[in-house]
């Protein structure tokens, strides 16, 4: 294999399907129907040694599947578990290229030096290749800190999660461009581009500004259906949260036939607090009430009766009975 394609094979971190005797087991492409034989292990091997195999195989396949979505740290577990299972050259060489592209620089050297010391198959040319990128790795590795304020920031080199500042150590890393971003709860996140010459050691220091908006407010309210108010402005229904300036906010909540509840809460900086506010119907007014009419409704009845009874009108007189008056029942009033 040419230093070209050796370089291809090291980018896309081999799928090996197999660790097969008649090639050599430092960069086979994945085969659509593998033998069932290991390096080293004929067809007529033990059942345990087979069933070995298989679980090699299978965290072999996972840890190209993670390297090949850029999941370096899964495809080491998954490259180390497999070589545990079954301890095979063609796996130390996946291996070695996932804390490579993992950033574990030592680590890679540590490991192709293994694949070279443990795979006696591989011709002298194919020997010399892995020596030759073991060599540019030592030539041109670089060595980038991070200094970052306040503590507890998240550092990604090139969208790779590193860990939280204060870091224990230096990143090794090849020359070239790299992406660093260090972000924060509350803080504005700082990103910049950097290019790193080779065996260059490097600190890179910034400090995190606390962004404007750095208080979070939650406001509920009771009932759901009630509309919210954070400083005039509408702000949705039942419960919302916002992130505010610190200091005074004024909160609303109303609903038809409720009494509105307001207050106003001074927010600290970079702080987070919650409030609730819970509406009670509003007292309905006595004229509007059906038990008040009907009550007044009765009385006014009991009022017309005894008027009648106190009252009875006069009867007309019956003409040509000189003013006597006739009888009449008290249907007739």
């Amino acid at each position: 294999m040419n230093r070209r394609n050796l370089r291809a094979a090291l980018a896309l971190g081999l799928t090996v399907g197999y660790f097969g005797p008649s090639r050599a087991a430092w960069a086979q492409p994945r085969t659509r129907n593998p033998p069932s034989t290991v390096e080293g292990v004929s067809d007529g091997g033990s059942a345990t040694t087979a069933m070995q195999q298989n679980e090699a195989r299978q965290h072999l396949q996972a840890g190209a599947r993670h390297y090949q979505e850029g999941q370096y740290s899964q495809a080491i577990e998954e490259f180390q578990t497999a070589y545990r299972v079954f301890p095979s050259p063609v796996i130390l060489f996946n291996l070695a290229q996932a804390y490579r592209s993992d950033g574990q620089l030592s680590m890679a050297i540590t490991t192709f030096r293994r694949y070279l010391d443990e795979n006696a198959r591989l011709t002298p040319a194919q020997r010399g290749e892995v020596e030759e990128v073991i060599a540019e790795i030592e030539r041109t590795r670089s060595v980038l800190s991070f200094e970052v304020e306040p503590s507890g920031a998240e550092i990604l080199l090139d969208g790779r999660p590193l860990g939280v500042t204060p870091l224990a150590r230096g990143v090794e890393i090849l020359p070239g461009e790299h992406h660093v971003e260090a972000r924060l709860d509350n803080h504005e996140t700082v990103r910049e581009t950097i290019t790193m010459a080779a065996r260059e050691r490097r600190l890179w220091q910034s400090t995190l500004h606390p962004v404007r908006e750095n208080a979070r407010l939650t406001v509920t309210a009771l009932p759901a259906e009630a509309t919210l108010e954070i400083d005039s402005v509408e702000s949705g229904r039942g419960s919302v949260t916002r992130r505010l300036v610190p200091g005074p906010h004024r909160i609303r909540a109303s609903l038809a036939g409720h009494v509105d509840q307001s207050m106003q809460v001074v927010l600290e900086p970079l702080s987070t607090q919650n409030v609730s506010l819970t509406l009670h119907p509003r007292p309905r007014s006595l004229f509007t009430r059906p038990v008040f009419w009907a009550v007044v409704g009765g009385v006014a009845a009991v009022a017309a009766i005894t008027v009648v009874l106190l009252n009875p009108s006069v009867p007309d007189p019956i003409p040509g009975s000189a003013g006597v008056p006739a009888v009449q029942t008290i249907t007739a009033w």
